[in-house]
This record gives structure tokens, C-alpha cells and sequence, in this order.
């Protein structure tokens, strides 16, 4: 598979995470977070929901501009430092080596309970169910429910404000728009969307029940505001 990294024109492109198999569990096992029993189930390709989920991915499309088709672009990279624009200048990861390698853990639990659930309810993505939606990156035509961007955008949100609730309504807003812009590209309907921001909720849980992850967490906090200048 591809790597992101070769898909983003964004700055911090070198660190865009890709999934690769058989990575090893970090904090939280598949028989810990079941997506599929907590996410409503995606509406029925053609019924008056789905009518209604690809309009929104058509109307998130509609008059874009040049700068915002670029920004939806460059948010193809999955990484924590797309984050950087509200973090501060101190956010790189060059001054954040251990945050960098606990936000990359953090990627491939989630987006491996993610992998799961999309599978299970193989919902077509927007641009392969109807032809009036404008696919504008790469995508391969697998599964879109829920929104593996979208829950990584929010389950690095909910960790970033926590460490740094000074900053949590500007990370909060980053993370809609990283979100939202999987809809501008036309990979994701706005349902999926919002499974991912659901998704995030119940994995992040899991996670801050998890010993290791508390540990690990708590001293990237400390490197996070070190570098970012706060007490």
C-alpha cells in the first residue's frame, strides 16, 4: 500500500502515517473497542438517508476555492502535526521524539478498529456510489464507514485538548475542518464523518482506561507544553 506521505503536498508530508499489517497492539486490543456494536449502522445505498448524505459530500464540493481544495488536500496526510497551525511553532517533531512515536501508536490502534468496523458494514465510498461526486485526490474504492480520517482527527483532538485545554477550542475547530475536508475530496459522506467522531469518543476511553497508555501519555504531555512553552 501506498504510503500517505506520497499522496499530501503539505509540509510535514514525511510524516504522514500509512497502515501496515501486522503491527503489533500498543494499548488496545480489537476485543476491547467494538465499533461495530456502538455505530449505528449506515443508511441503505438509495434510501431518502443515503439521498440525503450525498448531498452533503455534493454541497461540501460546491464553489470551492483553489486555497480550499488545496487545504482538503494536504489534510489527506494523517498526522498529528497537521495540527501545527494551532498548536504553536514549538509543535514539531523534532522537539516532541517521544509525542511523536505516542501519537503514531495511537494512529494504528484506532485505525485498526477502524479497518474492522469498515469492513463489516462495507459501505460503498460517495464517488463509486454516484458519479456526480468529484473524487479529487487518490482513493482506492474500499469501504468509507466510519471515517478513519475523521476518527484520527478526533481522537488526536480530544488527546491534544486534554494535554493542552488552553487550546481546546482551536484544536477542536482544526479537527472538524480536517474532518470536513474528507467530504470537499469526495472520499467520505458526512455520516461517515460523524461515526469517526463517535469512533474516536469510544476508542479514547478505551485508551485512558489503559495503564500503559496513561503512563505514556503523561510524559508526552510534559514534552507537548515543554515545547510549546507552558507550565
Amino acid at each position: 500500500m501506498a504510503g500517505l506521505c506520497a499522496r499530501s503536498a503539505s509540509a510535514d508530508q514525511a510524516h504522514c502515517l500509512d497502515y501496515k499489517e501486522q503491527r503489533p497492539v500498543y494499548y488496545i486490543s480489537p476485543s476491547q473497542v467494538s465499533l461495530v456494536r456502538v455505530l449505528a449502522p449506515p443508511p441503505v445505498l438509495g434510501s431518502e438517508a443515503s439521498q440525503k448524505d450525498v448531498k452533503g459530500v455534493l454541497k461540501a464540493q460546491k464553489n470551492l476555492t483553489p486555497q480550499e481544495i488545496q487545504d482538503a488536500k494536504d489534510d489527506v496526510c494523517e498526522s498529528v502535526f497537521r495540527f501545527a497551525e494551532v498548536m504553536g511553532p514549538g509543535f514539531t517533531p523534532e522537539k516532541l521524539p517521544f509525542a511523536n512515536g505516542f501519537f503514531e501508536r495511537i494512529f494504528y490502534d484506532a485505525d485498526r478498529e477502524v479497518r474492522i468496523a469498515k469492513v463489516y458494514f462495507e459501505r460503498e465510498r460517495p464517488f463509486v456510489a454516484d458519479p456526480r461526486v468529484k473524487l479529487i485526490v487518490e482513493q482506492s474504492p474500499n469501504y468509507s464507514y466510519p471515517s478513519g480520517h475523521s476518527t484520527f482527527a478526533y481522537t488526536v483532538a480530544i488527546i491534544l485538548a486534554d494535554m493542552v485545554p488552553e487550546k481546546a477550542s482551536p484544536i477542536y475547530e482544526r479537527a472538524d475542518n480536517y474532518a470536513a475536508n474528507r467530504a470537499v475530496v469526495g472520499a467520505h459522506y458526512p455520516g461517515d464523518i460523524l461515526a469517526g467522531r463517535i469512533a474516536a469518543a469510544v476508542i479514547d476511553n478505551e485508551f485512558f482506561h489503559n495503564d500503559r497508555f496513561v503512563a505514556d501519555y503523561w510524559r508526552a504531555r510534559a514534552e507537548v507544553r515543554q515545547a510549546l512553552g507552558l507550565k
